[in-house]
């Protein structure tokens, strides 16, 4: 009876520890330059002649497993848009000027402009929580969606 007890609490303890293992850490977004998927997301803005934009999967706190079920992605970009989209964004949506950008992945960080005055503009949902950062006088947008 002493071996089975014996052998049940090394084996109780050979699981604990595993299951305290930290997880591993999570990949890096790749940086895409496909405009086709943020176009798709953001129809009202027409073409996109260029884009770099990064997906990221939202998660529970670090080191912690998350539960089965739905998953949570949000789309950042920076975009190229036509000539006279940025006028039609800041007059048919609501829009209001912000000190700073929402926070944007590292890798996309890096190729949006400095010292540019940023308007926040509330997109319809059609499913996604949806934003469009313009800059009056500039034909580059930052982009931001969210699955809801």
């Amino acid at each position: 009876m002493r071996t089975v007890g014996k052998t049940l609490g090394i084996t109780a303890t050979v699981v604990l520890i595993a299951a305290c293992d930290p997880a591993p850490p999570e990949e890096t977004a790749a940086l895409h330059t496909d405009p086709g998927p943020v176009a798709k997301t953001f129809p009202e803005l027409g073409k996109i002649s260029e884009a770099s934009w990064v997906e990221e999967k939202m998660g529970g706190a670090e080191g912690r497993v998350s539960a089965p079920g739905p998953t949570d992605y949000r789309l950042s970009a920076l975009v190229k848009l036509g000539p006279s989209v940025v006028p039609k964004v800041l007059s048919w949506y609501e829009c209001s000027q912000v000190d700073q950008l929402p926070e944007t992945p590292e890798r996309l960080k890096a190729l949006i402009p400095a010292k540019v005055s940023w308007f926040s503009c509330r997109m319809p949902t059609n499913g996604k929580d949806r934003t469009a950062y313009v800059a009056p006088g500039s034909d580059q947008a930052v982009l931001t969606s969210m699955t809801m």
